[in-house]
């Protein structure tokens, strides 16, 4: 305890030195130097990352003790309100590219995330369990039902949209969103069945 609260201390001395530093520093007709705008907006996003890791680590202890005390099993939890809640900026996101006539871009960070998401998350994840991968008996992992399920749903969608947009030269109809949303409800109920 004693350690998180030196770093926290450390942490805000070195934020206000900061701040400090660029309101001192900074000619206000010029705007800052480059250099030093390149690292203060570096260090805004690692703050910013920061808050955000902490925010969403007391939120889902939070939902997580409603589930508990509402006794909502854990995977309806993970495939409904985190998924959802997980899901959120994403979508505001995509949404607002899509108006901006940058469909593109929108549809490209619809896939890019999640598979980010799972590439890098699974990758750093199996890096800490290095050891028990390097053994001769490996890493015994497995899965449950409903991840599967979710995997052959994913999959599935995936070739889905690969294949309504080589189809349609490379455009993607609007009824393919209304698919997309029959995979996930079909999705979610042959995973509650499974429960």
């Amino acid at each position: 305890d004693s350690i998180d609260v030196r770093l926290m201390i450390l942490a805000f001395i070195t934020s206000v030195s900061v701040g400090a530093a660029v309101i001192r520093f900074c000619d206000k007709t010029t705007g800052m130097p480059l250099k030093y705008g390149i690292v203060c907006a570096l260090y805004g996003f690692l703050i910013a990352a920061t808050w955000i890791d902490v925010i969403s680590e007391h939120l889902v202890n939070t939902l997580e003790l409603i589930g508990v005390l509402l006794r909502i099993p854990s995977p309806v939890m993970g495939m409904t309100i985190l998924a959802w809640g997980n899901s959120v900026g994403d979508w505001t996101t995509n949404g607002a590219l899509a108006q901006r006539g940058l469909a593109d871009m929108s549809m490209a960070a619809c896939f890019a995330g999640p598979s980010f998401n799972l590439l890098v998350g699974l990758g750093f994840g199996l890096l800490t369990q290095k050891e028990t991968l390097m053994s001769i008996e490996g890493l015994n992992v497995s899965m449950m039902p409903t991840v599967r399920i979710g995997f052959i749903f994913l999959i599935s969608n995936c070739i889905a949209a690969i294949a309504s947009s080589l189809y349609h030269g490379g455009r993607i109809p609007k009824i393919h969103g209304y698919a997309f949303w029959t995979f996930y409800f079909a999705y979610l109920s042959m995973s509650a069945q499974h429960l």
